[in-house]
């Protein structure tokens, strides 16, 4: 799931001008949001997901959506430190 979102992130926000096309970004995007709506997923990070994805999905400012999927990280790891 974070990296389905790193890839979406990757392909919004393209290190090289014309990196990704919209076709590609679109499908990213699918996939992100698919990964990310499943059941079994833990609410903290469903709802940290939802936070990165609406960062990302904005498009505008790459730093937020860094911090969002880097907060969705630090989501992650305490699910699975909690184990």
């Amino acid at each position: 799931m974070l990296v389905s979102i790193a890839v979406y992130q990757a392909a919004v926000f393209p290190v090289t001008a014309f990196g990704v096309s919209e076709e590609e970004c679109v499908a990213r995007r699918g996939v992100a949001y698919r990964v990310c709506a499943h059941e079994g997923l833990p609410q903290a990070v469903r709802v940290s997901a939802a936070a990165a994805l609406e960062a990302v999905d904005q498009g505008v400012d790459a730093e937020r959506a860094h911090a969002a999927v880097r907060a969705l990280s630090l989501a992650v790891y305490d699910q699975r430190a909690a184990r």
